[in-house]
């Protein structure tokens, strides 16, 4: 029967990805006599293999690490600015706070008639206010300080051509 062209010509084909190997010569038979597949001297196929390739970094983004820099301390900020005060917080519940306010008081206070020394005054909420802009501002010197080392790194790595890296993947 002829096919014409009202009737389509229909071809199953299946095709089925085999890792390519370099180590087995073209010469050698894909199958002996008897249809038993060749032993052949593969050592690992390609796809065990990890890849590698080399990367030069010759340019760093500024603004890239202005930004990163800004977020990073200021979550390193935070992180420490919570911590004093958990501690500080802790401490006051636990009387220490009182005990140091009059320890303060017998070294720098004036004394009062024979009850002993005027203990200091410590105010959490103006230290803490006190700790946060200064935080704050150590962000800002930190990040300003990241960008300038970036600047640099740029300046330099025109000159020598920036940094190289390989990269490689795990093995599994």
């Amino acid at each position: 029967m002829s096919a014409t062209a009202e009737e389509p010509i229909t071809q199953s084909t299946v095709t089925t990805d085999v890792p390519v190997t370099t180590d087995v010569p073209a010469s050698e038979p894909e199958a002996t006599r008897d249809g038993t597949p060749a032993r052949s001297r593969r050592r690992t196929p390609l796809s065990s293999v990890p890849r590698r390739t080399k990367v030069t970094v010759r340019h760093v983004g500024v603004a890239s690490v202005l930004k990163f820099s800004l977020i990073f301390y200021l979550v390193a900020m935070l992180v420490i600015w919570l911590a004093l005060l958990i501690i500080f917080l802790l401490l006051q519940a636990g009387g220490v706070m009182d005990t140091l306010s009059e320890r303060l008081g017998e070294l720098v206070g004036k004394k009062v008639g024979t009850k002993g020394y005027e203990p200091v005054e410590i105010n959490g909420t103006a230290i803490f206010t006190v700790l946060f802009f200064l935080g704050l501002g150590w962000t800002v010197v930190m990040a300003g300080i990241n960008m300038f080392v970036a600047v640099v790194y740029n300046l330099i790595s025109d000159l020598v051509g920036g940094i190289d890296i390989t990269l490689s993947e795990r093995r599994r």
